[in-house]
């Protein structure tokens, strides 16, 4: 899992690979909204700054294997980034991997409880049998300068690659 949580490439690109392709996105979420205040202070926002809060599953296999939540700030989404706005279920990673001007900000990794999912997160999990924390990161993107974060939760049917 260390090698996971510590890789600096594109996790999109990683799972598409070891799911020998059968990946999608599913969206539980994309509204226009308050990020936390956790959130804001990563990003550098006021109490005031809304954006773009956008839940996803990573699908592989037909199983859930990650939770997403990534945080579009309004100032961030103008000129070329203004495309990011309508992204439906295409994965966000796959546009940021490949914008020439991508810069990663150090990233933050974390155990996340799994109570604080969102529900539809939680499905066909056996919490009983799952830990009650699971691994995750917090990375900000640099895209022509303008910030977006992107927090991931490794669920339990994750499958490490090598």
């Amino acid at each position: 899992m260390q090698k996971c949580l510590l890789d600096t490439g594109s996790l999109t690109a990683h799972l598409v690979r070891a799911s020998e392709g059968d990946f999608r996105v599913q969206v539980l979420a994309q509204y226009w909204g308050l990020p936390t205040l956790s959130e804001r202070k990563r990003l550098g926002l006021g109490d005031r700054d809304w954006g773009i809060i956008r839940e996803v599953l990573l699908i592989c296999r037909g199983q859930p294997w990650v939770y997403a939540r990534s945080i579009l700030p309004a100032r961030s989404l103008t000129g070329h980034l203004r495309r990011l706005r309508g992204l439906d279920s295409r994965p966000l990673g796959h546009i940021l991997f490949t914008d020439p001007s991508l810069r990663r900000v150090p990233y933050e990794l974390c155990r996340y409880p799994m109570a604080e999912l969102p529900e539809q997160a939680r499905i066909n999990i056996n919490e009983k049998e799952t830990p009650a924390e699971l691994w995750g990161r917090r990375s900000c993107f640099l895209l022509a300068d303008k910030p977006i974060m992107v927090s991931e939760i490794f669920l339990p049917a994750f499958e490490p690659w090598s």
